[in-house]
């Protein structure tokens, strides 16, 4: 059996000294504890983006669909320019599947309302990546005053 050779004492406490010194590995340590946080950030950005992105264009599909209602002269020809205009904006909605988008109509005291539904659950990413969100469904509304 053959014996290691023993550093002297000296040596030994240099080799130690010069242990605190060394940087190698320090940023592969750093990057293990950023890069989550880091790729965790920027996949909410894209969830939140889409969903504003989202909502705002079915806001936009709403607001244009009420202002189309107006020049309807009965509740008939309303929805049916309502159902023009949700058709023209579906070809334009951000996300697949726009043609679940649902249509409710309603009339009352002189004021058309115009609501349109989106399930997030057609989103890719939404799917993707399930968070804890209060309702899945998108609904946006806007109101016309109709008549004189």
């Amino acid at each position: 059996m053959t014996r290691q050779p023993s550093l002297h004492p000296r040596r030994r406490a240099h080799a130690i000294r010069g242990i605190g010194r060394d940087q190698r590995g320090t940023v592969l340590i750093e990057a293990a504890f950023a890069l989550p946080l880091l790729v965790t950030l920027l996949l909410g950005i894209l969830i939140y983006g889409t969903w504003f992105m989202s909502a705002h264009s079915l806001q936009q599909a709403a607001n244009d669909a009420a202002r189309a209602a107006v020049a309807g002269l009965n509740a008939t020809e309303r929805r049916t320019l309502v159902d023009q205009s949700v058709t023209a904006a579906r070809a334009a909605f951000p996300l697949p599947a726009a043609q679940t988008i649902s249509v409710g109509t309603t009339e009352n005291g002189g004021y058309y309302r115009v609501t349109l539904r989106y399930d997030m659950a057609n989103a890719p990413i939404m799917s993707a990546f399930p968070l804890p969100t209060a309702n899945r469904t998108l609904e946006r509304s806007a109101v016309v005053r109709i008549g004189g």
